[in-house]
């Protein structure tokens, strides 16, 4: 099952290509996948839907289906803290202010989120060593106190995803709980410290690279600690409305009405599992990958970012482009910026940002090639949609 759209010059010769790489996903494992590739120079644009979007219904993917991007969204969330800094609202240090200085958490919490041979460690992190994934911080969603899921080869058994799939796929999360934690109701900092050993750092401040969630969970409550807002009514108002991504929300916050099985979102695939077909929750992303959008609205952030057509974009893009390679940062990764990462391809390097569930935004700068799309599936090839940005390089030089 197809769905395309195309412009009347399309040419059907890569038209056929990149259907042909799209339709190979399904090959590959994926239930459904949608690409959309735009070259504004070259008059180029291709949009493409493929598989069955829902597994309680059997519709066909179309791109109008939205999907949850996971982790794409820390480079919004990355935006807010850079469009406060340029505001002044950050102080004069801007992304180089520490962050226990903004008392987003009492004194108590702050020195356990971060501790060095049992000792607190937080004080030395920067929003910069955040944003960068260079804090020492552990992943909540993947790690745990007796290991990375790296070091362990999977989702380590005291994570978020590891723990209890079925309990945590379940609850209703929230970022921060300051009364505690339920069952019922749980807090994504909350559990985070709970967990024995996970908040010993694995590196000094700006040392060395490991990806971490936490930090943007983190970020995503000093947004709401400065500017007095929710995350998503910052979203919204800051970067959303003003990019006109109007089939784009947070998930689980400012939802458009949507069934109990959170239609007509496209399906997630994790564990053997059509996540939301199945009525799992995947509330606990929030900060660190909350958003719901479609491949047309992805692309559309990515435009506005790239063309400077966002407030501060023009002084924001440089910062957050401004690549280092701190020890860690693996291959295809290869410079890792403020919410976006560098990374090589068949056809040169991109810039942007990839999402558990499959997700991409990836942009071609020397060409002004740009993609948005999802496979839909935890355990992708993380360079699934490489091929078809290298087609249209190809077809566009």
């Amino acid at each position: 099952m197809t769905q395309r759209t195309r412009p009347a010059n399309a040419t059907t010769s890569i038209d056929n290509e990149l259907d042909s790489l799209l339709e190979g996903q399904l090959v590959a494992g994926a239930r459904n996948a949608v690409a959309r590739i735009e070259a504004p120079a070259a008059g180029f644009v291709y949009e493409h839907a493929v598989g069955v979007a829902r597994e309680d219904t059997g519709e066909a993917m179309t791109p109008d289906h939205r999907f949850h991007t996971a982790s794409v969204s820390k480079s919004m969330t990355a935006l807010l803290v850079l469009q406060l800094a340029d505001e002044g609202a950050l102080g004069p240090k801007g992304v180089d202010a520490r962050y226990v200085e903004f008392e987003v958490f009492p004194d108590d919490i702050q020195e356990r989120l971060l501790t060095r041979g049992g000792q607190p460690a937080f004080a030395g992190v920067t929003l910069r060593h955040m944003l960068t994934h260079t804090s020492g911080f552990r992943d909540a969603f993947v790690d745990d106190g007796s290991g990375t899921s790296k070091e362990i080869g999977r989702p380590a058994p005291g994570s978020i995803i590891g723990s209890d799939a079925t309990r945590n796929f379940t609850a209703a999360w929230s970022p921060w709980l300051p009364d505690g934690d339920t069952m019922e109701v749980r807090g994504v900092v909350n559990f985070y410290l709970s967990q024995p050993g996970i908040t010993e750092a694995l590196s000094e401040p700006g040392a060395a690279f490991h990806y971490s969630d936490t930090a943007f969970v983190l970020l995503a409550l000093l947004v709401e600690r400065v500017t007095g807002e929710s995350y998503h009514a910052n979203l919204g108002e800051r970067i959303l409305t003003p990019c006109d991504l109007q089939d784009s929300y947070l998930a689980y916050r400012d939802d458009p009405p949507l069934g109990p099985r959170r239609q007509p979102e496209s399906d997630v695939h994790a564990y053997g599992i059509p996540m939301l077909s199945s009525g799992k929750n995947l509330s606990f992303d929030w900060g660190g990958g909350g958003l719901v959008t479609t491949a047309r609205d992805l692309v559309r952030f990515q435009r506005a970012l790239a063309e400077h057509r966002l407030p501060g974009s023009s002084r924001i893009l440089p910062e957050m482009t401004a690549w280092s390679r701190p020890a860690g940062l693996a291959e295809p990764r290869t410079g890792v910026g403020l919410g976006l990462f560098r990374t090589r391809y068949p056809g040169g390097e991109l810039w942007g940002h990839s999402g558990a569930w499959g997700a991409k935004m990836d942009c071609d700068q020397s060409l002004g090639i740009y993609f948005a799309g999802t496979v839909n599936r935890a355990g992708a090839a993380a360079d699934w949609h490489h091929a078809l940005i290298a087609a249209v390089a190809e077809h566009i030089r």
